[in-house]
């Protein structure tokens, strides 16, 4: 046994987060928003059990709890966690911008000491009730249904680049028919900006790299060739903008 294994299990996680139902966590992930309940279970499942409840410790909670669910694991290899699934879970698509199920985090601090726990929002608190519910019986477990949750995907693809796909810009880069040139104000407009010579480079930065994070979430359980389309156009939009300096 090695040193990180005899580690993990003296860690208060390892005995309090079995693995639960397979039958009744798949079944759970099969429905609109299964991943989402899930974590939201974990979440309460630590602080019930005073365990903070870090990005880190989340990932490890959802990994002994739910090993079969097919994302929490890398593709080919079920004995080993995906984490980088499990972190846009947390840490991008359960955000108040997207499901708003969690709060907290702070990630966008270097300093660790200003960083804080994930906390359940209300929407947060009802999907971890309506799981715990589940594997304690109190409620039917739901029939698992494939695909079940595309037009979901779809719905939130479509509201978190709508605006994008909508410009003058994108319209004019799908149909090939790419501007002789363009200014800082035409990437504003793009990218639903507001226009401030001093802040336009940090501004694009933030816009993009969020942009670029949604993609790499769809991207990993969404088939949509507007994905690919949209990376294609903010490549190129970033070329262009390199060109103002």
């Amino acid at each position: 046994m090695s040193v990180i294994e005899m580690e993990m299990k003296e860690h208060a996680i390892y005995k309090i987060c079995k693995e639960h139902d397979p039958e009744k966590y798949l079944a759970i992930v099969s429905q609109s928003s299964g991943y989402a309940k899930l974590c939201c279970y974990a979440v309460k499942k630590l602080n019930e059990n005073e365990i903070v409840s870090s990005y880190e410790n989340i990932c490890v909670a959802l990994w002994r709890m739910f090993p079969k669910c097919e994302d929490f694991h890398l593709t080919g290899f079920e004995d080993i966690p995906d984490t980088d699934f499990m972190e846009k879970l947390i840490k991008l698509r359960l955000t108040p911008k997207n499901q708003g199920c969690l709060d907290g985090g702070n990630i966008g601090t270097r300093n660790k000491s200003l960083r804080h726990p994930w906390k359940l929002t209300r929407k947060g608190q009802l999907y971890a009730q309506e799981v715990e519910n589940i594997f304690s019986g109190t409620v039917v477990t739901p029939e698992i249904r494939k695909n079940d949750d595309t037009d979901d995907r779809k719905l939130r693809l479509n509201n978190t680049f709508n605006k994008l796909w909508e410009s003058d810009l994108y319209i004019q880069f799908d149909k090939n028919e790419i501007p002789d040139s363009m200014d800082e104000t035409i990437i504003c407009a793009t990218f639903d900006m507001l226009y401030s010579p001093k802040r336009f480079k940090d501004d694009f930065k933030k816009k993009l790299s969020n942009f670029e994070s949604n993609l790499n979430a769809f991207e990993k359980d969404t088939s949509d060739n507007r994905i690919d389309k949209t990376r294609k156009f903010l490549a190129w939009i970033k070329k262009e903008v390199q060109k103002f300096d």
